[in-house]
């Protein structure tokens, strides 16, 4: 232990070091790689006013439900519209 230089023990944590600096600059760098790439998907699905913009496949199942729903509101109407005319008697 007497032998211990504390010069040559931070020569040699210098290459840790910098490999240490080197990792995080690097991941610096993909991180914000990562960002732009959200950034410019997230200009995709929303508009600069702040509007969803819709996907062609979201577009088709929207559609299919809307006339789903169009289905059943229809079939509502004409069952109400038949016991308005059967009336309260029955």
């Amino acid at each position: 232990m007497k032998d211990f230089d504390i010069a040559k023990a931070l020569a040699s944590l210098v290459p840790v070091l910098l490999a240490a600096m080197w990792w995080v600059i690097s991941s610096i760098g993909e991180i914000s790689s990562d960002i732009q790439l959200i950034r410019a998907n997230q200009m995709q699905l929303i508009s600069p006013q702040g509007v969803i913009v819709p996907s062609p496949g979201n577009a088709f199942a929207r559609q299919d439900l809307k006339e789903e729903i169009l289905e059943h509101i229809h079939d509502l109407k004409v069952r109400v519209h038949l016991l308005e005319r059967k009336g309260p008697d029955g």
